[in-house]
């Protein structure tokens, strides 16, 4: 069988995960983000990971130990970079709304994630490669902004415009946010890319190729987590919202908040299977197209949860071509990925 197909199903799998992801978040009626991170990673991160590696990959404390310091310091100060974006990007949110911001990081993570990981292997990468993967990521780009730019056009229509009521100033420093969580969010990708002798070692004490990969997660989840509890507690402090742990309707949004750390745990470990049977570029064209097919699935939850309904047809227009754009822009990267020697 053709590598590339396991590799891409694995990549689909994690999309749908992550388009999934936001679902509990909205279903929440309690929990502000400050709230919901600290639970909902800790189980993405920290519980559902050690289980499941525990299983696994029971050498993957070795494995750590193995591939030494300057690799584990490394991939943990990446993984800690990727908490902040996750933090910026909740703080940008709430000033722009989710679709300028949500496309605004993603399309920032995309073109960061997926360039340096290949600049990391440019001399083995052909030419003619090169290029059709770059066009690629360009695409990927114009499609994440085109999703956004639907999204803003029904928000707007519903008197939901993220500029509404909001002076200028404080529009542009939520932008500014959602700019600096795109840079710091692709830290996820360059900590995995940057923790492949983790999964060396494990393989040189008896893993699998598969199973490896998972090994390379856990020192970037530990710099994630740590990162996510600093700025979810000093904001849970700082405004109160501790108090909501204890208020009706706990309960309820405790439980999403697991079901929201489950769906980002598998939007993760498939993905990073699916760089490995990909090849050389795995965290290049695998991290676009996880990025691009994710956008593809949380707008098709959309449309099935109504959020669509009473949107204008410029918006619906503008969402079916960026999300059409997508898919060009993820076969082209197939072609790109095939054009290199593994």
């Amino acid at each position: 069988m053709n590598p590339l197909i396991p590799g891409f199903v694995l990549i689909f799998l994690a999309a749908a995960a992550g388009g999934m992801f936001a679902v509990p978040y909205k279903m929440q009626r309690t929990f502000q983000w400050e709230n919901t991170w600290p639970v909902g990673f800790f189980f993405a991160l920290i519980f559902i990971p050690l289980v499941v590696v525990s299983i696994f990959l029971p050498m993957w404390l070795s494995a750590v130990l193995a591939a030494g310091l300057a690799t584990v310091m490394t991939a943990i100060a990446f993984g800690f970079l990727w908490g902040w974006g996750g933090v910026s990007f909740a703080v940008g949110i709430t000033s722009i709304g989710l679709s300028l911001g949500y496309a605004t990081t993603m399309g920032i993570a995309t073109a960061i994630g997926s360039i340096i990981p290949m600049l990391r292997r440019w001399d083995v990468v052909p030419g003619d490669a090169k290029a059709v993967i770059l066009i690629g990521i360009v695409t990927c780009i114009l499609g994440v902004a085109l999703s956004g730019r639907a999204g803003m056009l029904r928000e707007r229509a519903a008197g939901l415009s993220a500029g509404t009521g909001l002076s200028a100033r404080t529009f542009w420093i939520g932008l500014a946010w959602c700019v600096f969580s795109g840079f710091l969010s692709a830290c996820a990708n360059l900590g995995f890319d940057f923790a492949g002798r983790v999964a060396d070692e494990a393989q040189r004490l008896g893993a699998g190729p598969l199973s490896a990969s998972i090994g390379r997660w856990i020192t970037v989840y530990w710099g994630g987590y740590s990162a996510m509890l600093i700025g979810s507690g000093y904001t849970m402090i700082k405004k109160g919202s501790w108090k909501n742990y204890f208020a009706p309707g706990a309960k309820r949004d405790f439980g999403l908040s697991i079901a929201l750390g489950c769906f980002h745990f598998l939007a993760q470990i498939p993905y990073g299977m699916g760089a490995y049977f990909i090849g050389t570029l795995g965290t290049t064209v695998g991290w676009a197209v996880n990025i691009a097919s994710s956008l593809l699935v949380a707008n098709f939850f959309g449309f099935f949860i109504g959020e669509w309904k009473a949107a204008p047809k410029a918006s619906i227009r503008t969402l079916c071509l960026g999300l059409a754009i997508l898919i060009v822009a993820m076969v082209i990267l197939a072609k790109g990925n095939s054009m290199v020697s593994r």
